[in-house]
């Protein structure tokens, strides 16, 4: 399946339609949980990188390792996605 489809902001559906078969499929519930962490992740570069533009290159090791957490993070739960066929 093309997991990019997941992807598309032009649907709220909580599902997408296979391009060659049409069965509806969704990810599976442990993909969806890892969602949290990506979203608190983001808020701690965010807050770490504006700290950098005000305070100065102290902050500038923990941004960076921040950046790299994320990265890793996302990598993980990228190859972890699983598809299961969607319920009505």
């Amino acid at each position: 399946m093309r997991g990019a489809s997941l992807l598309s902001l032009y649907t709220l559906k909580p599902y997408r339609t296979c391009p060659d078969c049409k069965a509806k499929y969704t990810s599976d519930p442990d993909s969806r949980k890892r969602q949290l962490p990506i979203a608190i992740l983001c808020l701690l570069v965010l807050g770490l990188s504006l700290a950098v533009g005000a305070e100065g290159s102290g902050w500038l090791v923990p941004a960076v390792l921040s950046y790299i957490a994320l990265g890793a993070y996302l990598f993980y739960t990228l190859s972890r996605i699983r598809y299961v066929k969607y319920l009505n």
